[in-house]
């Protein structure tokens, strides 16, 4: 045996010599492995973290009815993302890679086309839960329009809409948000100047729906709704809530699951009882966490996202606390317009600004499932880092699996494409830690290993 050569430093001799010579090699090349390792850079990326994939936009490459985006949804089964043209009156059709969350334009349904009609200025989408069927505000039609969805190819058909003060419906005076109870059984439906809250029943088979009732700002105790705009159904259904730009609030109600008839609770306000981030008149989209536990709303004019626990008995809300842009390092809020919330409840994702030019960005928080509150972890730009198609960010939805995100885009008429982070990639320190482990079983296996 060759006797090493000292140099003050720590030599590591392997003995590789016959009949042991297959283990040795690993040996060796684990040493080396974990050496290797000791020069790669830690692993950087967060959770939530977004890289940009691609744009689709009006007229470009087939694209059709994206003029004005202002609403995105994906459908249940993550297979096709449709897309509201404000300026197309439409609702434009794409189909999903679920690998990379590119898109490919389908069809696009616009009013007065083929019998569509309810779709003038269309605000807001939202998708049934069994994904048979979308249902579209149409803001200057009063009314909500009825889709059938084919759910292999993702095409729509028209099935009926509701207008305003037409057989007994009441309370789409400006038509505004949607949503769907989780059961399917009821629809919801917000107006800007009838200052309410229009309940549909459900046809769960034809789509169709059958007015149950509305309510109204400022009748039977009801407050807080005055030019409402967003609504949002809690996941266990059993409450609904809705933002008002008026009168910089958000009132709750509690659903009848049988009836979908709505009970008012209460209303939080802007500035009372320590509320902040709803005021100026800036009440625009709002979104719940999966587990229903917290309410996240948008706000462009004070641009802010105002974050508030909630009751699950009995639907109350509390404000929990505001982050707003410029402020602890947050960026990307100017103008914040819409929100939504991980499947996993783990980010926020808000995005900024229709019509106000200010920041042109979705901002990235992470979230503590369990107070609610946000940290701000990055922002992505409009033309910067190949980012394009942001110009007027209005709404934000996540695909089902929380791998992809989607904003559209009212300025660039678009549909923006992100993939998420949805886990921590393996650390540097834990692989070497592994390497050393597997070096020292290794070594105690051959019993050849020496040091000296």
């Amino acid at each position: 045996m060759t006797k090493p050569q000292s140099h003050g430093k720590v030599r590591i001799r392997l003995k590789c010599g016959r009949g042991h010579l297959g283990v040795h090699r690993v040996a060796c090349v684990g040493v080396l492995l974990v050496c290797a390792s000791l020069f790669v850079p830690e692993a950087v990326a967060d959770p939530g973290q977004l890289t940009f994939v691609e744009a689709e936009s009006d007229g470009v490459g087939g694209v059709d009815g994206l003029y004005g985006a202002v609403t995105v949804a994906v459908s249940p089964d993550g297979a096709h993302v449709y897309a509201t043209g404000r300026y197309d009156n439409a609702v434009a059709v794409f189909s999903r890679n679920a690998t990379t969350g590119e898109l490919t334009f389908v069809e696009a349904q616009f009013q007065g086309v083929g019998g569509v009609s309810g779709l003038n200025d269309p605000y807001s989408l939202a998708v049934s839960p069994d994904g048979a069927h979308v249902y579209a505000t149409g803001n200057l039609s009063d009314s909500v329009a009825v889709f059938s969805r084919n759910v292999t190819t993702g095409t729509l058909t028209f099935v009926e809409a509701q207008f305003d003060g037409v057989g007994g419906v009441n309370g789409l005076w400006r038509a505004a948000g949607v949503d769907v109870s989780p059961d399917g059984a009821h629809v919801y439906v917000t107006a800007m100047l009838d200052d309410a809250v229009a309940v549909f029943s459900r046809n769960a088979t034809t789509g169709e729906l059958t007015f149950v009732e509305a309510q109204f700002d400022g009748v039977g105790g009801v407050e807080g709704i005055d030019e409402v705009w967003e609504v949002t159904v809690s996941p266990d259904g059993a409450h609904v809530y809705v933002g008002a730009i008026i009168d910089d609030a958000v009132a709750a109600f509690s659903r009848n699951a049988t009836t979908g008839e709505l009970t008012f609770v209460e209303a939080e306000f802007d500035g009372v009882g320590g509320v902040q981030g709803l005021g100026s008149g800036g009440i625009r989209f709002m979104a719940m966490s999966p587990e229903g536990t917290h309410l996240y709303i948008a706000n462009a004019d004070e641009n802010a996202v105002a974050v508030f626990s909630r009751n699950a008995s009995t639907g109350e809300l509390t404000f929990v606390e505001a982050q707003f842009d410029g402020v602890g390092g947050v960026d990307g809020l100017g103008g914040c317009f819409g929100v939504g919330v991980s499947p996993d409840g783990s980010n926020v994702y808000a995005v900024a600004s229709a019509t106000y030019d200010i920041d042109d960005a979705i901002a990235v928080f992470s979230r503590d499932t369990e107070t609610g509150e946000l940290t701000f972890i990055e922002a992505h730009f409009d033309g910067v880092g190949g980012v394009s198609g942001l110009d007027g960010g209005v709404t934000v939805a996540l695909s089902p699996a929380g791998d992809h995100v989607y904003v559209a885009c009212i300025d660039d008429s678009s549909v923006a494409v992100f993939s998420r982070q949805v886990s921590s990639p393996v650390p540097t320190a834990s692989l070497v830690a592994l390497g050393v482990l597997s070096l020292a079983l290794l070594g105690i296996a051959s019993r050849r290993l020496r040091v000296r």
